[in-house]
Formats: C-alpha cells, structure tokens, sequence
C-alpha cells in the first residue's frame, strides 16, 4: 500500500482560485476503490468537509477545495483604524488524504481441518459472525462446497480463521484463494498522507495572473514582494481618499508600516498585529505617529507624492514600494467609493466632477369602501374619506458619478470597482447598478475618465 503526492497548491493561495489536490495509489485498480479527502479547521479536530473521490482516467485522485474553503473566508474593514487583525480574510486548514476499497484477503497456505470445519491461514480482520465469500483459484472445481457464501465460526487473532464449510467436502488442501466481506464492505485506510498548515486568503487572480501566481512574491520577506490588492504601484488620490491594504507577513507579530513624502519626511507606525494577514490604512486618513525624519503628518498642503512600505522591526524593506500622488485639481464634488478589490484589499476612487441625483417613488394602493354618514335621512360621503388608499410607499434614489481625468493603468484597476461585492460611499454601502463598461486605452483615447451608477443599499423608511 502506497500514496503518492501529484500536486497540491501553494501554502498560501487564493481561495476563489483553483485549489487542487491530486494523489496516486498503488491499490486505484481494486474494486470499489476511492481516494477519502478530510479537511480540517487546521490543527484542530473540527472537520470542515469529508470526499469520497473516483479516480480520474489516469487513476488520480483529484479534488478541488475552493468551493469549500471560499466560503470560510469573507473580507475584513476596519474603517479609521491603522493597522487590523484581518481575521475574515483568511483560513487555516488541514488536508488529509486515505482510501477506502474492496479488500480480498489471500491465502497460499494448505487448508486444514479446526474440529470438522475448514481452517484458512491467512493474516485478516473477520471477527466471528461475518459472512464471506471464497473464491477459489480453480474456480472451485477441487472443492465446491468451499466456494461462494460462508461464515466466520472462529479466529485466532488475525493470522487465521475457520469458515463454516466442512472440512469432509475438500478434496484438495492445496487449492489457493481468496475472501473478501459478503457485503462488500470496504476497508478504509485514512490519514496516509496529512497536509498541514494550509492557507487561504480571500483573493481572485485573473486566469494569466494565476498561471504566473507564486506565494514568494506575497509573502512580505523582500524588497519586491507585494501587498495583497491589484491597485497600481502609481496611483493617484485626493486628500481626502482612503486606502487599506492588506498584507501577509506569515504571523510576524512586530513590524512597520512607513510612510516618505516628497518633502523627505519619513513616518511610520507599527503593524504589532500577531496575524498571518492582517490590514493596513494607508490612505490620507493614516496616522503615522512615529517621526523617523522631518516632521508629522505624511500629507502637507505642499506634498506632492508619498511612498508606502513594509518593514520588519529592524527596518530592512520587506515589501515594493507603492506611490501615491495627491491629486489637487479642481473639483466640483467630494465623493469616493471605498471598494473590496480582487485581493481582499480596500481602495477607493474619487468622484471629482458633477454629480447627479435621481430618485423613483413606488406606491402600492388599493381601494377602500368609503363609509359615508346618514344626516336628515340621507347617507353622503366624508369630505376627509379616502377610496384610494396607499399601503406601502419606498423611494428608491440613485446618483450617477464621474471621475477626473486618470492613467490607463487606474482605468484598467476601476473594473475591479465596477465587479465589486462590496462597495461604500463615503463610508455607506452602496450597490453598483452598471451592467456593462467600455476598455478604454490610451493609444486610442488621450484622456481618460469614468462614470458610474449607484444606489444606497439601504432604503429610507415612510411612515405609510
């Protein structure tokens, strides 16, 4: 009995992603083979899923689990806040892989006589009682009595036991065989290979990012490793924008989240969170208290650009660097969308431009029996009575968007807001209500702006 290891995903993946395991065993060809896929909350004994897998046409067995472990991750946001545990944007889990399948236990040794019945030698797992069925290598032709149903009457241990054919009927000891459950019960063998200490994280690649995704280059340990977000490494943002990253940093409990402005201030607070990812602000509503050089405050009314990176706490680079522009042209509105792009990170876009406000009233009404009054003998109608009567009134109010001129490259990253499951304006849910959205590129259009349609989430009451 041996299994193989075919492939399995990295350590650290995207949930939404492919997540496959695939195994090989010596024993895929016995009948009633399956590969048994256990998935634990890691380290623990809380079993989140249970696979009986058939071998594929190469007699692998393969499963994929991110329908399953995509449903234990969500998102964290933890607005006006510096750095947070981001508990719901990851999960941690075990992988256990067995078998199960028709075992046939075989004998070579001469049969023998156990007080009138019939003696197989052979190591087993019968227990008096059991029914089984013998097959014999002649196909039964020396000892018919022998082949076919029959009961266990006694063992000794597991290195034999005695069925209820009579030993009279044999007329050929040296006839080889073998016997299996009556039933067809299967033997299971589980937990032959154990992958621990797996990670999801809630994150979607493109189909080419994911064919060139490598968990090195998100785990913060380099100068050129990446947060957890698409956002471009240039990206522009008013002073009011808010932006939170999210981060993997493999459980280090202490680092720092540094800010450098075009004015050569260098600022930065720790990221103390004892997470494997954990979410950093740093948008303009940042803080970073700790003054390395120059003075406080990462965004002056004379900056330009700041850079934000990740380092361990003895300050060596262990993420890029990311550059934020401060945009300062001429607006009309102060609208920004906070959005959870593909990576589990929240950035936000600005909505310079005119904005514009529209709202749908529906009413749902039915007609009443109006009542009336009788005076002097005669009925009339109420002046104050009401034949048309509404009994459920909702408003429903949408505002169209636009944008300011922006790079092809925060064109490209806007389809992620539009796609998104989770959206804010100014800091309330809001829905996305575009269907559709034009690619636009700079090669064939200069300048660059988007629009885009919302509705609150939440509707307001009417006291109907």
């Amino acid at each position: 009995m041996a299994m193989t290891k075919i492939a399995e995903p990295f350590d650290f993946s995207p949930a939404y992603n492919p997540l496959r395991f695939i195994y090989d065993s010596t024993n895929k060809n016995e009948d009633g083979f399956r590969y048994i896929f256990d998935v634990y909350e890691s380290g623990t004994s809380n079993k989140i899923g249970e696979y009986r897998v058939l071998p594929n046409i190469s007699g692998y067995g393969e499963l994929d689990l991110s329908p399953l472990l995509s449903s234990k991750v969500t998102f964290t946001f933890q607005y006006g806040t510096e750095d947070a545990v981001a508990t719901d944007s990851f999960y941690k889990y075990d992988v256990k892989i067995g078998e199960e399948y028709i075992v046939r236990v075989a004998y070579t040794s001469s049969l023998t006589n156990n007080s009138g019945n019939v003696r197989i030698t052979a190591t087993h797992s019968y227990q008096v009682g059991d029914q089984v069925l013998i097959a014999q290598a002649d196909g039964g032709i020396a000892n018919p009595q022998l082949e076919g149903l029959h009961t266990v009457v006694s063992i000794t241990g597991t290195t034999d036991f005695t069925v209820s054919a009579l030993w009279a009927d044999v007329t050929n000891a040296t006839i080889d065989g073998t016997v299996q459950y009556a039933d067809n019960r299967k033997t299971i063998t589980r937990d032959l290979i154990t992958e621990s200490n797996k990670y999801v994280f809630n994150g979607a690649f493109t189909h080419n990012g994911f064919a060139s995704y490598g968990e090195d280059n998100y785990i913060l340990t380099m100068n050129n490793d990446f947060f957890l977000t698409y956002q471009p490494q240039t990206y522009y943002i008013t002073e009011q924008q808010e932006v939170f990253f999210n981060l993997c940093t493999a459980g280090v409990t202490t680092g720092f989240i540094v800010f450098e402005n075009s004015g050569g201030d260098i600022l930065k607070y720790a990221a103390n969170a004892n997470s494997y990812v954990f979410q950093a602000n740093v948008g303009a509503s940042a803080n970073p208290a700790i003054v390395v050089s120059g003075t406080a405050g990462h965004i002056k009314p004379t900056t330009e650009w700041y850079d934000v990176w990740y380092t361990n706490s003895a300050g060596s680079q262990y993420s890029a660097k990311y550059r934020f522009y401060i945009d300062r042209r001429c607006r009309i509105e102060d609208y920004q969308i906070i959005f959870l792009d593909r990576l589990g990170s929240f950035s936000s876009f600005a909505f310079q431009l005119r904005a514009y406000e529209r709202g749908v009233v529906s009413r749902d009404s039915y007609n009443q029996r109006l009542e009336g009054y009788v005076s002097g003998s005669r009925w009339n109608y109420s002046v104050q009575e009401q034949g048309m009567k509404v009994y459920k009134a909702s408003v429903e109010k949408t505002m169209e968007l636009n944008t300011n001129w922006m790079t092809e490259d925060m064109a490209e990253y806007f389809e992620q807001l539009l796609t998104s499951p989770m959206t804010f304006l100014d800091g309330y849910p809001c829905l996305i209500t575009d269907t559709s959205f034009e690619v636009e590129k700079q090669r064939n259009k200069k300048l660059i702006k988007k629009t885009v349609t919302i509705k609150l989430a939440n509707t307001d009451a009417i006291n109907v």
